[in-house]
């Protein structure tokens, strides 16, 4: 895995989802808008879209739309790349349309449903999300847990989390005796929760000088919300978090909230950021929770000193 370094001084800390960093003059492109983009697919196809789904890379560099014609026939998949930001990649699909599904009716009643039951390791009901466990966004305690053991950002080293046996993807940690340089950020690092799922973290060498990337903090997480089920990574918070409960635990954000709504179809999201300023580096520590149709799809936990 290729790994990239942030600079953490100079012009700003960056870590929203919406900048894109080239890698060779660190210009700050941004991902194209929605509604930019089906303009553009509507415009290719002379035909009407709504939008099914979207999603941004976590360094901003890429981002893919999905967008269905209005009469369901074509599904059509937008990507850009901020290496080319003035061109969209199209690839298209014909839709089957749907059978009508039949609904077969019996005259036996129950007047409760069967109790569920788990045989092996096969689990046939979802387990219970944890509950809120005292403050949501506490910038004194940036932590989150793996296999029940805690990690706090700006105090526990990669070399914590190797020690202690986390499953990180092997190409990832095989790069972690790198050097990084003075107030440099690097990373990421997947830490694999099952097939096809794993969440990311970054580190940050704080220091005046280089060393490994081993020895450096843990100054970032990266947590895409999936269904697929996990036991091991948790946070004092369930994933299933909503708007409103996130409101009634750590109050309004003190940045504004970003509300996306695509009026040709039920899409829309909403970015709540809870941030501190540092007292060293432009920028800050923050809180981020992307909601998407009202669900929580993607959450960051930056500390910056």
């Amino acid at each position: 895995m290729e790994k990239t370094m942030r600079k953490v001084l100079a012009v700003i800390i960056s870590f929203a989802m919406m900048i894109g960093m080239t890698a060779c003059n660190l210009k700050k492109v941004e991902v194209p808008a929605d509604k930019e983009v089906k303009k553009a697919v509507e415009e290719e196809y002379d035909m009407k879209f709504k939008l099914d789904s979207s999603e941004v890379s976590k360094d901003g560099s890429e981002a893919e739309w999905v967008f269905i014609s209005k009469d369901e026939t074509l599904e059509v998949t937008v990507t850009w790349n901020a290496k080319n930001p003035d061109k969209y990649e199209f690839d298209d699909e014909e839709l089957e349309p749907e059978e009508s599904e039949v609904t077969v009716t019996t005259t036996e009643e129950t007047s409760e449903p069967a109790p569920t039951t788990t045989e092996g390791t096969t689990e046939t009901t979802a387990k219970k999300p944890a509950e809120i466990n005292g403050s949501i966004v506490n910038f004194d305690d940036m932590s989150f847990y793996i296999s029940g053991k805690k990690y706090t950002l700006g105090k526990s080293t990669l070399q914590d989390m190797i020690d202690a046996g986390v499953p990180f993807e092997k190409s990832d940690i095989d790069e972690a005796s790198t050097e990084l340089e003075a107030k440099y950020q690097g990373g990421g690092f997947r830490i694999n929760l099952a097939d096809y799922y794993s969440v990311m973290i970054y580190v940050l060498n704080d220091t005046d000088s280089p060393k490994p990337m081993s020895e450096c903090i843990i100054n970032e997480l990266y947590v895409p919300v999936s269904d697929i089920e996990q036991n091991i990574f948790e946070l004092n918070f369930p994933l299933t978090l909503t708007m409103d409960e996130l409101k009634a635990n750590a109050g309004e954000p003190n940045n504004d909230i970003y509300h996306y709504e695509d009026t040709d179809s039920d899409y829309y999201s909403d970015t709540l950021k809870y941030s501190i300023e540092s007292e060293i580096y432009l920028g800050g520590s923050s809180y981020q929770f992307d909601f998407v149709k009202g669900e929580l799809r993607y959450f960051y936990m930056t500390w910056v000193p």
